[in-house]
């Protein structure tokens, strides 16, 4: 049990002072919340990452529980601010789709349901064709012309490792390549 220190405060009635105990922060206590804010600065982490750090740096489990809700009621530590931006740099620069963002921060340990409650407030299902068809745009920018089955079958992958289910692709490949309808089959 951590020792407590005593101090005195003056009374706001009269002239006394009058004695309180203040719980002493320990140094490992301290130098372990030095330790998480400092990661925390160099790049956002989930709750479940900053966690995992920390049992690296102190097995302590009380005092690691105790540092994530500090760092939580402090605004620090939010998961959801942290999926709304991941959702959004992936939407604007990345152009990924739904099931990439999905894995990307499923694989940082967000839970499954606050995931899908961001995505469709923030990435509907409606807005993934748009996305797709934004993605294809700036990979056929890339390619050199012409397209044979090799370069449509690489552009395909492409939309695969980015997150777009297969139907959707096929689609949309099947609306700006009806000569190469072969492919597809």
């Amino acid at each position: 049990m951590p020792r407590k220190k005593k101090w005195k405060r003056r009374s706001d009635n009269s002239n006394d002072f009058t004695s309180k105990t203040q719980p002493a922060r320990s140094g490992a206590e301290a130098e372990l919340l030095e330790f998480a804010l400092k990661a925390l600065t160099r790049h956002p982490h989930t709750i479940a990452e900053l966690k995992t750090l920390l049992f690296k740096h102190s097995p302590d489990d009380p005092l690691v529980d105790d540092i994530i809700q500090k760092l939580t009621d402090y605004g620090y530590l939010d998961d959801r601010k942290l999926i709304e931006s991941s959702v959004r740099t992936a939407l604007e620069s990345k152009l990924h789709g739904r099931l990439r963002i999905e894995k990307e921060l499923a694989d940082r340990g967000v839970a499954s349901e606050l995931i899908r409650t961001v995505l469709e407030e923030q990435f509907p299902l409606t807005l993934e064709s748009r996305q797709l068809s934004l993605a294809l745009d700036r990979k056929l920018a890339a390619l050199a012309r012409p397209l044979d089955a090799k370069k449509l079958s690489r552009l395909y992958n492409h939309l695969v490792r980015q997150g777009f289910s297969d139907d959707a692709i096929r689609l949309e490949m099947a609306k700006r390549f009806r000569d190469h309808l072969d492919f597809l089959a």
